[in-house]
């Protein structure tokens, strides 16, 4: 974060920061902060706990409400921030993996922000926003590798193309490689060179640099993957030619044709 930035900012900004960071979807209007459609019914009760707990003074009117303090100390951002994570559960049906659940979902789903662990919800969050259905993220604790869970193999095939064309430019930490073959189908696990474990200041840095640029091209991106793959029976044959023969490369090359025929 900008120190000079944190410095020059009102109560208000620095709570919609911190929010924003910990993956809550909001808008600042007219000294209001608006919790947008995309954050859940959960998400907007908890932040309303949430900033009670903290003893921020707040009016409420609706999903927005107005911070009644002008300074906030960087200590409350922090809090915010780092609130943990909740488990939940995964259900994972076997719709997920068919090909038309994938060719017509245009967003992704709302997981609550507040379920998924610090430094990694914004991504998450950001990954559906986007229409690329991720179910549930984790930042490692220090003792495992950092990932993002997703909805079956072709959203982890979609996010290897969207991956080469929006975030090859980002400046990143570690290695953020799309696997298969787990319980959800495909994940993206964060990979590092040495024997040092993860440093969740870094690994909160990658995320936000993912999920900024998710976020800035997310309706271009929902509207690429609209107009390249459809329902249609000779295409659903070819996208399950590419599953049965286990050939995700393949599956992942055809993708990057089929995105070029759009244009």
């Amino acid at each position: 974060m900008n120190l000079m930035k944190l410095e020059m900012m009102n109560g208000t900004e620095r709570i919609a920061e911190a929010l924003q960071m910990r993956g809550i979807f909001l808008e600042v209007k007219d000294d209001f902060i608006h919790l947008t459609n995309e954050n859940s019914k959960e998400d907007i009760a908890f932040v309303s706990q949430l900033l009670n707990d903290l003893n921020i003074p707040t009016f409420w009117r609706g999903n927005k409400f107005q911070v009644l303090v002008e300074r906030i100390p960087v200590a409350i951002m922090k809090k915010i921030m780092n609130q943990a994570g909740r488990e939940f559960l995964i259900s994972m049906q076997g719709y997920h993996y068919k090909w038309k659940v994938f060719a017509q979902r245009r967003f992704g789903i709302k997981v609550n922000a507040f379920n998924l662990d610090a430094n990694i919800a914004f991504l998450v969050r950001s990954l559906n926003l986007a229409g690329i259905t991720a179910l549930a993220g984790c930042n490692g604790h220090h003792r495992h590798d950092p990932n993002v869970q997703l909805s079956g193999v072709f959203q982890g095939a979609w996010f290897e193309v969207i991956q080469e064309k929006y975030l090859s430019e980002c400046t990143l930490h570690y290695k953020w490689i799309v696997h298969y073959g787990n319980n959800t189908g495909s994940s993206i696990i964060a990979e590092k060179e040495d024997e040092a474990r993860f440093n969740m200041n870094l690994i909160y840095q990658d995320a936000i640099q993912m999920a900024s640029v998710l976020q800035k091209h997310a309706k271009e991106i929902r509207e690429l993957k609209n107009h390249t793959f459809k329902r249609n029976k000779d295409m659903k044959k070819e996208a399950y030619t590419w599953i049965q023969d286990k050939n995700i490369d393949g599956l992942v090359a055809w993708m990057k044709r089929k995105l070029s025929e759009t244009k």
